[in-house]
């Protein structure tokens, strides 16, 4: 059966553009992710009097959607981290004016927070949709991480350890 004329240009320019020859096409969010695996988190792990909803590692990424608010757990096993918590937004609604990302250390007496307010969160986004917030972990072991915002979008997250 023949090709519709408006679809006859189309389908070979999209093999093109997505390398078909070459067996790949890359999204933003195939860039975002890497070779990480997709992790429900749907447990309930007790944190600081808190539940988080998984532990998630360095090799994972969840996806969800604001407004609303979500707690996870962060393993290290050196001091001194620099944890990168990482975001590519999609499916944008409402920019929103709050971001709030923290971690408390593994003895919940202490915290690192970033508290972005009063800003268009899409707009500080940028061009590539993603946000990142980078916060310090001073001690090893198993650190609670909330991560709230106003904002109204999907996302996709994903931690990254240094240091």
């Amino acid at each position: 059966m023949p090709l519709r004329p408006p679809l006859r240009g189309v389908l070979p320019l999209l093999a093109v553009l997505c390398g078909v020859g070459a067996g790949s096409c890359v999204t933003a969010q195939d860039g975002f992710v890497g070779s990480r695996l997709e992790e429900l988190c749907n447990g309930s792990i007790p944190a600081c009097d808190l539940k988080a909803s998984c532990v998630l590692g360095e090799d994972r990424f969840i996806r969800r959607t604001f407004p609303g608010g979500e707690r996870l757990i962060v393993r290290t096993e050196l001091p001194d981290q620099r944890l990168s918590v990482r975001m590519l937004l999609g499916d944008l609604v409402s920019p929103g004016t709050e971001l709030v990302v923290e971690a408390r250390s593994p003895t919940c007496a202490a915290a690192d927070r970033e508290r972005l307010v009063d800003v268009d969160l899409f707009e500080l986004a940028g061009d590539d949709l993603t946000l990142d917030v980078v916060l310090e972990l001073p001690e090893p072991g198993d650190h609670l991480v909330e991560i709230f915002s106003d904002m109204s979008a999907s996302y996709l997250l994903l931690f990254e350890l240094d240091g």
